[in-house]
């Protein structure tokens, strides 16, 4: 079996899993949603990963009560290993470092009085043949029926790890609606799939972002550390998130910083996927439309270093440009917030007004992309050959 049918396989199956039991989300997401809000402070959350990479990854919690943070973990549900967040207090990051790539890992966080919540994940692998799956959701964040429905997609799809085009939780990303509008709906998922967002408009409302960064905790390669922007590697593809928000409101840094940061980062990598994203379409048909600065700005980086693919968010529809210059642009905003009307437009390949996820395979030099609807429904796909893009 050659390697594009194979993947082709790959994602024939995920979509027939995706199928299934479409009519709600996960009965632990929706127990989750129920009890969200409780004043002020956060409740407790349960654990999940973040910045999973091949030789480390970060488990977060909020516990009940202030106290130390322990994970146990290990290869195997027997453990065996433990780290210690030494700060006593509610909120809690304790990083698991030394770890063996393409690997699974248990961990148990384990709190006083004996309570403890278990997980586990999959660390990034680092062969250029290898294979490995993510999605792609964007304008997600109200807690209601079409963000659930969106999140169980995502819960049997089981990707790798997903990429989120921003406007992560509405209207204004407070933290107190964080509870209800990002962990109900994917608590389950996040405890074993890290979650790489990217800052969108209405995250930034609020205090500047400030409850994006306190509950993502994201690569800080930027030039400031701040994690407002980054860029990671997973397998043979390199991925950077970029903030389209210092271009208006986000005043958390420089859209000229961030251009020439993207300019050394893309040239010091060595992965042949390159794929980028961000909240601001550069190219859409539908009601916001095209941002023309930023494709001015930063469609000739995305040229000159060959990057593959530019995910974005803001307008809530699906739209797949053909290749334009070599690049390939995809609005993915259905994640669950109201659709609006999808346009199109004279370099539009696909155009959808619908809620959806992108599901992308990469399996050595091939990459497949499939747009797909809560009910499993296929709206688009796409295949790439790496050897055939140089």
């Amino acid at each position: 079996m050659t390697a594009v049918s194979e993947l082709r396989g790959r994602l024939k199956s995920a979509s027939k899993v995706a199928r299934l039991g479409v009519e709600t989300a996960s009965a632990g997401a929706l127990s989750l949603l129920l009890g969200a809000v409780r004043g002020a402070m956060p409740p407790p959350r349960n654990p999940y990963v973040q910045s999973v990479s091949a030789c480390s990854a970060a488990v977060v919690w909020v516990s009940d009560q202030p106290n130390v943070g322990v994970v146990e973990y290990g290869e195997t549900p027997q453990l065996g290993r433990k780290e210690v967040d030494g700060r006593a207090g509610r909120r809690h990051t304790v990083t698991l470092s030394g770890l063996e790539p393409d690997s699974a890992y248990y961990y148990r966080v384990v709190e006083d009085g004996g309570s403890s919540a278990e997980g586990c994940f999959r660390t990034a692998p680092v062969s250029e043949n290898s294979c490995f799956t993510f999605a792609v959701i964007g304008d997600s964040g109200n807690g209601k029926k079409n963000q659930l429905a969106v999140a169980g997609l995502l819960e049997r799809l089981e990707p790798d790890f997903i990429l989120h085009t921003g406007d992560v939780v509405y209207p204004s990303g407070k933290d107190r609606h964080y509870d209800r509008r990002f962990f109900g709906p994917y608590g389950q998922l996040i405890r074993k799939v890290p979650v790489f967002p990217t800052l969108g408009n209405h995250d930034v409302e609020r205090k500047n972002g400030a409850a994006y960064l306190e509950n993502f905790h994201l690569p800080r390669n930027d030039p400031r550390g701040t994690g407002r922007y980054y860029s990671f590697d997973w397998g043979n593809a390199h991925f950077v998130a970029l903030n389209s928000e210092l271009y208006y409101e986000d005043y958390g840094g420089d859209p000229e910083e961030q251009k020439e940061w993207l300019e050394r980062d893309l040239e010091e990598t060595r992965q042949p996927w390159k794929i980028v994203y961000l909240h601001r379409p550069p190219y859409s048909s539908s009601k916001h439309g095209s941002d023309k600065e930023i494709r001015k700005d930063l469609e000739p980086v995305f040229v000159r270093h060959g990057v593959t693919v530019v995910f974005s968010g803001h307008d809530h529809h699906y739209e797949r440009t053909v290749s334009i210059k070599g690049v390939t642009y995809v609005v993915s905003g259905g994640g669950g917030k109201s659709l609006y009307r999808a346009g199109r437009s004279e370099w539009t390949a696909s155009s959808r007004s619908v809620h959806h996820a992108v599901y992308v395979c990469v399996e050595g030099e091939q990459l497949s992309l499939e747009a797909i609807k809560p009910d499993g429904k296929v709206l688009d796909r796409l295949d790439l050959d790496c050897e055939e893009l140089r």
